[in-house]
């Protein structure tokens, strides 16, 4: 149980159940099925005698946000509030009395609220999708005819894949190759106008390789080689 401070979020374990559940609600989850999922998903946090009472109020401040508390996982919370469970706790991981005074503060005002009912249910917010890459390889035939870019592919910094990506400079595309693991050694060279030859390390996991590629009749063959 990581704790930063006395709050009721002020904890990594309420933090990844209250994130979770948001992340899966703002996805467009109903709330039954997110309550049931984030259960599910975090069932060890859920058992753990360190851990339970901050998932228990992570997921009833969020179900509570959402108009969807669960009367039994407020009388839990209230069950554990009003027993001083959670203070004992604390002791045990040695809060001095000002410390345990300041959470005890908070987690009356905290069962004061979820107590009532909220009169709107927080506005699902449409995740924000961020599409970037990294470019390892670009290089132009001769005739500067055709381009052949490979990039590493990200969203929201998460990286996905790494592509191989043909262009005609007359405005056609496709791609020819795709793989997984960031950080890979990639490169290429043209051996001719029309014949491509891409060099990389042993043993990549590719899930696309073509070894050929067309447009309006113009032809590229592609050769593999491993450094």
């Amino acid at each position: 149980m990581g704790v930063w401070n006395t709050e009721i979020k002020g904890n990594d374990t309420t933090l990844d159940i209250y994130s979770n559940f948001f992340e899966k609600y703002n996805n467009g989850g109903n709330q039954v099925w997110v309550s049931n999922e984030i259960k599910t998903e975090f069932a060890d946090y859920f058992s753990d005698s360190d851990d339970r009472n901050n998932s228990l109020f992570g997921l009833a401040l969020a179900q509570w946000e959402t108009k969807s508390l669960e009367p039994e996982i407020l009388i839990q919370v209230k069950e554990i509030i009003d027993n001083g469970t959670d203070l004992e706790l604390w002791k045990e991981l040695g809060a001095d009395e000002k410390t345990i005074q300041e959470r005890k503060s908070e987690l009356q005002n905290f069962l004061k609220l979820i107590s009532t009912e909220k009169p709107k249910a927080k506005r699902r917010v449409r995740p924000k999708f961020e599409f970037t890459t990294n470019e390892i390889v670009r290089i132009i035939t001769t005739d500067r005819t055709k381009e052949f870019r490979v990039n590493e592919e990200f969203t929201n910094g998460k990286y996905i894949h790494t592509s191989g990506i043909m262009e005609w400079n007359s405005g056609g595309g496709a791609g020819i190759m795709y793989f997984n693991g960031q950080g890979k050694k990639v490169s290429a060279k043209w051996i001719d106008n029309n014949n491509l030859e891409i060099i990389h390390e042993p043993n990549l996991n590719f899930v696309k390789k073509e070894n050929e590629s067309f447009f309006r009749g113009n032809e590229v063959k592609i050769e593999y080689k491993t450094e």
